[in-house]
C-alpha cells in the first residue's frame, strides 16, 4: 500500500495572553559547571527550546524574549529527561526551580504555585491508585459471593469520588491554568449505577454492555479539545486518545467508530490547530491500523473532513494520493458486492466469471510470480483449497497480475494449481484500480452471493476465517 503522509501540525504558536518574555531560573544541587536542556514534549516527540550552563554550585537560568508556548515542558542532561512542569502561557512564565541530582523528585517550584499543585496532585493520585489495587487485590483473595467481598466490592462503586472532589477543588482554583485543564482530563466520567437484579437474565454481559456504552458515549467529557497546550504533552496521545480509539472502542466496526470520531471532532473549531492536529492523528491512527476493514474510516474521514472545498490547508499532492486512494479501496469494502471479472484461462478458449461461480465461499487470489511473498504464499494456499474445497464448498479464483505467459504456466505446473487460473494479458479488467493490486499477493474472501467477508488477508488469517465457518456447518 502506498504511505499517505498527512500533515501532522505540531501546535507551536499559543499566546493565552501577550506574556513578552519568559524567566526559568534553575538549581540542580550536586550538578555543578554542566549544560541542561530545556524541552517541551509534542505528542510522540519532544522539541528543545533552550540551553543553560549551570555554575559550579548548580544554579543556571532559562530566559529569551519571546513567551513560552503553553504546554508540558521538562529538564533533560546528557538526554535524559529528569523532570516535567508545567508552563500555562498566560503571562506568569517566571519562576525557578530547585532539586537535587540524587533525588529528582525533591523538587521545589518559587513563585510557581500552579507546578506546586501539581506535585500535590501527582501525590494523590498516586496514593489513589495504590489504595485501588489494594482494594482489587482484597477482593480477588476473598471468597467468591462472600458477605466480605460484596462489601469490598460495594466499596468500588464510589471509590473515585474523592479523587473527583479533590481534581474539582484543583481545577476551580486554577482556572484558565493549564494544570486545571490536564486535571480535567483525567478525572474520570461519574458513572451511573448499573447493577441489576440478580435475576436479571443474562445479567453480567447487560451490566458489561451499559458499561461499554457509557464509557464509549463518556470517556472524552472532561477533555478540552480547543486547549491547544493539551497536544504539548507526552499524555494526551497514548494515554487519552488512542486509549479511547484502541481500549474503548472495543467494537471495531467503521459504523461504530465513525461517529465517536465526528462527535470529537465536533467539539472543536473547524480549522484550528487543534483541529488540524487531531484530524491528523486520527487519520494516521486508522490508516496504520491493522485491523481488517479500517480503510473504510479512512475513506469517511478523506471524503468527508480532507476533500471537502473549505479544507484548504493540505497540499494537493496529499489531495491526489487521498483521492488514489480511495478510488482504489471504494469498490472492495467489507460488505460490498465484489466488482465482477471475467478473464480467461490458460488455454485462451474459456472466460470463467467471478460471479457465475456457485461454490459457497470464493477466494480471490491476486499474485505475480516474481513476488517472493507470492512464492511463499501460494503453496500455502494451495493446502487451504486442498483442505476446504470439498468441507465447506471453497473455490480459488487465483488471477496472475503480469503478462509474462510462460512464466505464468511454469509457476501453475510447479505448483500444481488446479484451482481457477486467469490472468489479464491485454489490462482489459481493470484490476489494479478495481483490486488494489499495487503490491501482491492480494486475498479477498467471498460468500455464495459474491459479498466481501474480508480483504487483504494473508494465507494465515485465511485459514483461521476458514475455520469458523467450517465449524459452524
Amino acid at each position: 500500500m502506498k504511505k499517505i503522509f498527512v500533515t501532522v501540525l505540531l501546535i507551536c504558536a499559543v499566546n493565552l495572553m501577550p506574556a513578552q518574555s519568559y524567566r526559568i531560573d534553575i538549581t540542580i544541587n550536586g550538578l555543578g559547571d554542566s549544560t541542561v536542556l530545556l524541552a517541551v514534549h509534542g505528542g510522540a516527540s519532544k522539541y528543545s527550546v533552550d540551553t543553560a550552563v549551570l555554575d559550579k554550585n548548580g544554579t543556571g537560568s532559562f530566559s529569551g524574549q519571546k513567551a513560552l508556548e503553553g504546554g508540558m515542558y521538562f529538564i533533560a542532561v546528557n538526554g535524559v529527561a529528569l523532570f516535567d512542569f508545567l508552563v500555562s502561557a498566560d503571562g506568569d512564565d517566571n519562576f525557578g526551580i530547585i532539586t537535587d541530582k540524587d533525588d529528582y523528585s525533591k523538587i521545589e517550584y518559587i513563585n510557581s504555585p500552579e507546578n506546586t499543585a501539581m506535585l500535590a496532585y501527582l501525590d494523590y493520585r498516586n496514593r489513589h491508585q495504590e489504595k485501588y489495587e489494594e482494594l482489587i487485590e482484597q477482593i480477588r483473595t476473598s471468597a467468591e459471593n462472600s458477605s466480605e467481598q460484596k462489601e469490598l466490592r460495594n466499596q468500588l462503586l464510589n471509590f473515585n469520588d474523592p479523587l473527583i472532589a479533590f481534581s474539582d477543588s484543583l481545577a476551580n482554583r486554577y482556572k484558565g491554568k493549564f494544570l486545571a485543564t490536564v486535571v480535567n482530563a483525567f478525572k474520570p466520567p461519574v458513572e451511573p449505577d448499573f447493577n441489576l437484579p440478580a435475576d436479571e437474565p443474562d445479567r453480567d454481559r447487560k451490566i458489561a454492555m451499559n458499561y461499554y456504552l457509557f464509557n464509549k458515549e463518556h470517556f472524552l467529557d472532561n477533555i478540552d479539545f480547543n486547549d491547544e497546550r493539551i497536544f504539548r504533552t507526552p499524555f494526551f496521545e497514548p494515554n487519552i486518545i488512542d486509549y479511547y480509539l484502541k481500549n474503548v472502542l472495543i467494537f471495531k466496526e467503521p459504523d461504530s467508530i465513525i461517529p465517536c470520531i465526528d462527535k470529537i471532532m465536533s467539539r472543536m473549531t473547524f480549522g484550528s490547530r487543534s483541529y488540524k492536529y487531531l484530524l491528523s492523528h486520527i487519520f494516521n491512527f486508522y490508516y496504520t491500523s491493522p485491523v481488517m476493514g479500517h480503510e473504510e474510516i479512512v475513506i469517511y474521514l478523506g471524503e468527508n473532513y480532507y476533500l471537502k472545498p473549505e479544507t484548504t490547508w493540505e497540499t494537493e499532492k496529499f489531495r491526489t494520493e487521498l483521492i488514489n486512494f480511495i478510488q482504489r479501496n471504494t469498490p472492495t469494502l467489507i460488505g460490498k458486492t465484489s466488482p465482477d471479472l471475467l478473464l480467461p484461462t490458460p488455454d485462451g478458449k474459456r472466460y470463467e466469471s467471478v460471479h457465475g461461480l456457485t461454490a459457497d465461499y470464493t477466494v480471490l487470489y491476486f499474485y505475480d510470480t516474481d513476488c517472493g511473498h507470492c512464492k511463499e504464499e501460494t503453496p500455502r494456499m494451495k493446502d487451504i483449497y486442498d483442505r476446504y474445497r470439498n468441507e465447506l464448498g471453497l473455490e480459488v479464483y487465483a488471477v496472475y497480475v503480469q503478462t509474462d505467459e510462460k512464466k505464468w504456466l511454469d509457476f501453475i505446473e510447479k505448483n500444481r494449481l488446479d484451482w481457477i487460473n486467469v490472468w489479464d494479458p491485454y489490462r482489459t479488467g481493470n484490476i489494479y484500480s478495481m483490486f488494489n493490486t499495487a503490491t501482491t499477493p492480494q486475498i479477498y474472501l467471498l460468500d455464495r452471493d459474491k459479498k466481501i467477508i474480508a480483504r487483504r488477508l494473508d494465507s494465515e488469517n485465511l485459514d483461521k476465517l476458514l475455520q469458523i465457518y467450517l465449524n459452524r456447518k
